[in-house]
């Protein structure tokens, strides 16, 4: 999909396409909040040097790739993910282990999260130790069903939010 069709669906659908995230992609992981949707959009396409192009990307897998863009190599610390960002309780209650970065990754249809453990004091991926990871297979379809049975849905405060910061951004 080119940048700008990409740009104009989200716009239109933005509201549909977080709660799509939240429930269907996340829906074994955690919780999205709106406002960190905005920011990963935002950061998304303003990013110059993207490692993922729009070209390779759908509305489907939006959710996705824009967390291993944006948040995968970044190797996010583990305080950073609480309910104004993205909450992962799921995989934190299931993991039950020691760890204190989170990194995300896609390789082919397989979405990747990763509990990592570094050395006191020292970030560097060569000190990694990988705690836990679970994989999860891209929905890659769904999200224009979803679109279509939830569109006549009356937008909430929120919601209007959502929609109307998303808009200033593209």
């Amino acid at each position: 999909m080119q940048e700008n069709e990409l740009k104009a669906f989200i716009k239109q659908n933005s509201h549909l396409i977080f709660q799509y995230i939240n429930k269907e992609l996340l829906k074994e992981i955690g919780v999205m909040s709106p406002n960190f949707f905005v920011r990963l959009v935002d950061e998304f396409f303003k990013k110059e040097d993207k490692r993922i192009y729009c070209d390779n990307l759908t509305p489907d897998t939006l959710g996705y790739f824009s967390l291993a863009e944006i948040l995968g190599e970044a190797k996010q610390a583990f305080p950073f993910f609480r309910k104004d960002t993205l909450t992962l309780d799921y995989i934190f209650k299931d993991a039950k282990v020691y760890f204190n970065h989170v990194k995300f990754s896609i390789k082919d249809n397989t979405f990747s999260i990763y509990l990592i453990q570094t050395k006191a004091g020292v970030s560097t991926l060569e000190e990694e130790i990988i705690k836990y990871s679970k994989q999860f297979p891209m929905k890659t379809t769904g999200l224009e069903e979803f679109i279509s049975k939830n569109s006549d849905n009356v937008l909430d405060e929120s919601s209007k939010k959502l929609k109307e910061d998303i808009e200033k951004i593209l």
